[in-house]
């Protein structure tokens, strides 16, 4: 027991939390202040980070080692150490992962409690703001706020870190197979966030209706009956419009993660055939490819959490400050 609390000690000692007094002037931008309040837990978490990335790449050479060189040549013994020393990166790359993660949502909570004392004790946000709008910020902008501030540097990080050091693996190993695997996977970092742009403009339309349709309903019940369909039916057509759009993203990321894992198949399939290539090879590239869509999707997904984000913290900056 002594020792397990020793452990824990020399974590939080290690990777120390977010503290001190808030900022008596928030800046402008948000990365600004994402490195004011937190730049020394957005080292470490990203030295953490960096760690990961060379054992998310070993798993793939253990699998092409164990087909290529232990199952096809018959070695047992070979085979028994590739396992251990795969299970053994499984458990190294679990267990870094889940400190990384532990400590990027330290940090969160950290920045969260620092907006929190912000808003409670700043005399000018409460002679300017109702008590709604105070309980609001305190309860969940500040929380979204904080949570992104957490993970803003380490997890596109951690996923871009990914998909290169994949993708430049495969590139080494076979540059043909992996040549035509990325190239059908380029398309969704280009198209993706073109759309997504336009979802944001159809979202952020679509906010700035509803609220005119409730401000004129707390204004006045009797609401002008054509003004009032007129906005539903706008607000109703630009939800399908972004429906439409955001399926579709859908479906391109679908395609694109079925076609790398077929061209890897036939092209390597052919190389195989042809004696240029084994099979552990194809093997390992279908399993980095799918270990690689997956960060890149994240990578997306984030771009639209930093979209969203940067006009939640200019809400709550502007409203905090005085």
């Amino acid at each position: 027991m002594s020792s397990t609390f020793a452990l824990a000690d020399f974590y939080c000692m290690a990777l120390p939390s977010v503290r001190g007094e808030p900022l008596q002037r928030m800046p402008r931008h948000l990365y600004s202040y994402v490195w004011k309040v937190s730049w020394k837990q957005q080292l470490r978490l990203c030295l953490l980070t960096v760690f990961v990335f060379p054992l998310s790449l070993a798993p793939l050479e253990l699998q092409r080692r164990i087909i290529d060189d232990a199952v096809k040549n018959g070695l047992t013994d070979l085979l028994i150490t590739l396992g251990g020393l795969y299970l053994a990166v499984l458990l190294a790359h679990g267990g870094l992962k889940y400190a990384r993660n532990v400590y990027q949502n330290r940090v969160a909570e950290g920045v969260i409690r620092l907006l929190r004392r912000r808003i409670v004790h700043h005399d000018a946000f409460g002679a300017e703001s109702d008590a709604g709008t105070k309980q609001s910020i305190i309860a969940a902008e500040a929380e979204k706020v904080g949570a992104f501030v957490g993970e803003s540097i380490s997890f596109p990080l951690l996923q871009a870190g990914v998909v290169v050091s994949i993708a430049g693996y495969m590139l080494i190993v076979e540059p043909l197979v992996a040549a035509i695997a990325i190239a059908f996977f380029v398309p969704s970092l280009v198209i993706v966030p073109i759309i997504q742009r336009k979802v944001n403009e159809l979202a952020e339309e679509r906010t700035t209706q509803t609220r005119e349709l409730g401000e004129k309903l707390l204004e006045d019940e009797n609401i002008d009956t054509d003004r009032g369909d007129n906005l539903i039916e706008s607000i109703y057509g630009l939800r399908l419009r972004i429906f439409y759009l955001k399926y579709f993203m859908k479906f391109l990321n679908n395609l694109i993660g079925h076609l790398g894992p077929l061209s890897v198949l036939m092209v390597g399939g052919w190389l195989v055939i042809q004696g240029e290539t084994e099979i552990g090879t194809i093997v390992a590239f279908i399993s980095g490819y799918e270990r690689m869509i997956n960060p890149a999707r994240d990578l997306l997904n984030f771009y639209r959490r930093l979209s969203a984000m940067r006009v939640q913290y200019r809400l709550v900056r502007d409203a905090a400050s005085g």
